[in-house]
Parts: structure tokens; C-alpha cells; sequence
């Protein structure tokens, strides 16, 4: 008869192989890795073009289908605020861009520039498919808003009004003021940048009520 202390030996060294080979097979699962959260999606977004300087008003509501009060929360001011009223005031206010392409008016702000009231503009990401409200002013726009090469001259002497658009996923829009006549009337144009010239393209836009 076999040495039973042999045959015990001969057990424990099958055990350990058949072990061993278990877990060259499946090679243990991080806890930590298997039970980390997936990474948010980013949320679409549009961006958009407000212009500004001392005698404008640019308001910005995001995600808002209505206008509030000018000191609610959530309230952009692009124009009209104190602060960059001082920056226009002393010229020392600078344009803010988000990589959006310039079109006749952002490349031509100077000419708007008037005393003590610099002309700038500042771009902003909004969300998209969702509705963004603007409250909107200006005085003596005919000579700054461009559209396509086509200046506006002896038109209405100020401009202004409340409006709301949908913006779509990754498109860039830009505010703006036309005319029909000398009636003038608040715009958002989509900017399209193709083969190297800036396109302005009108959106819908409706009235936007107070909230």
C-alpha cells in the first residue's frame, strides 16, 4: 500500500494546478473599475453673438421663453450693465469670442465707436432645442448693423424689442437689427461660415412675452 502521506502531497499539488489555472483563465475584476460611474454626455449647446456699447441694451435670458426683470438671477448683461458701461465708457472694454466666425459687423466696430462709448461684442453659449428670450435697444443703429453688404442708412433713429428663438445643436446666431423701409424690427441670423466667406442666414424669431 502507497505511503498515505505521498498520496496527501500528490491532492494538495492537483488542488493548487487546478487553482493556478483558474486564475490564468479569469483574472480577477477590479471592484473599484467595475462599479465607477459612467461620464456624463455633454449637453448640446449653441452659442450666440450679442453686440454692445453705452446706449444699448443686451439682455440675454438662457433656457427662458420670457423676459423677467433686468435684476432677476440667470440674467446676462451684455450691454446695459454698470460694468460694461464703465468699460465703454473709458474704452477699455474687449470683445469676448468663443471661436464664433466674424461677419461685416464684428470685424467693423470701430465705426460705431462713439464718444466715450466703445463698440464691442461678446459671445455666449446657450443651450440647444431649447428657447432663449434677448431684450434688445439701440440707438442710431443705421450706421453699425451690416447685413450680407447691404448698410442700412436713414432708417429709424433707434431699435429695440424683446424677442425669443430656438436655437439648434451646434449652429452659431448672431443678434441683429433690420429694417423693412425705416420700419426697423430686432433679427437673430444664423452665421455659416463656407469656403472662406461668412453667410447670415434669418431665423424665426416671435415676441417674447414678460414672465
Amino acid at each position: 500500500m502507497k505511503n498515505p502521506a505521498f498520496l496527501l502531497s500528490l491532492l494538495c499539488c492537483a488542488a493548487s494546478f487546478a487553482q493556478d489555472a483558474v486564475n490564468t483563465a479569469a483574472p480577477a475584476v477590479s471592484t473599484e473599475a467595475a462599479s465607477a460611474p459612467a461620464a456624463p454626455a455633454t449637453s448640446a449647446i449653441s452659442r450666440l453673438r450679442l453686440f454692445g456699447q453705452n446706449g444699448a441694451t443686451a439682455f440675454l435670458y438662457r433656457d427662458s421663453s420670457c423676459i423677467r426683470g433686468m435684476f432677476s438671477d440667470g440674467v446676462e448683461k451684455a450691454s446695459g450693465g454698470m460694468g460694461s458701461a464703465f468699460g465703454s465708457l473709458t474704452g477699455t472694454v474687449s470683445n469676448v469670442s468663443l471661436g464664433m466666425a466674424e461677419t461685416e459687423t464684428s470685424q467693423n466696430l470701430a465705426r460705431k465707436d462713439g464718444f466715450f462709448s466703445k463698440a464691442y461684442f461678446r459671445e455666449y453659449e446657450i443651450p440647444a432645442d431649447k428657447p432663449s428670450s434677448l431684450r434688445l435697444g439701440f440707438q442710431d443703429v443705421s450706421s453699425f448693423y451690416v447685413a450680407n453688404g447691404v448698410r442700412y442708412e436713414t432708417v429709424s433713429p433707434s431699435c429695440h424689442g424683446d424677442i425669443t428663438f430656438t436655437p439648434r445643436a451646434g449652429e452659431d446666431y448672431e443678434a441683429a437689427f433690420s429694417w423693412e423701409g425705416k420700419r426697423c424690427s430686432i433679427s437673430i441670423n444664423q452665421v455659416i461660415a463656407r469656403e472662406g466667406k461668412t453667410e447670415l442666414v434669418p431665423v424665426p424669431v416671435t415676441r417674447a412675452p414678460s414672465c
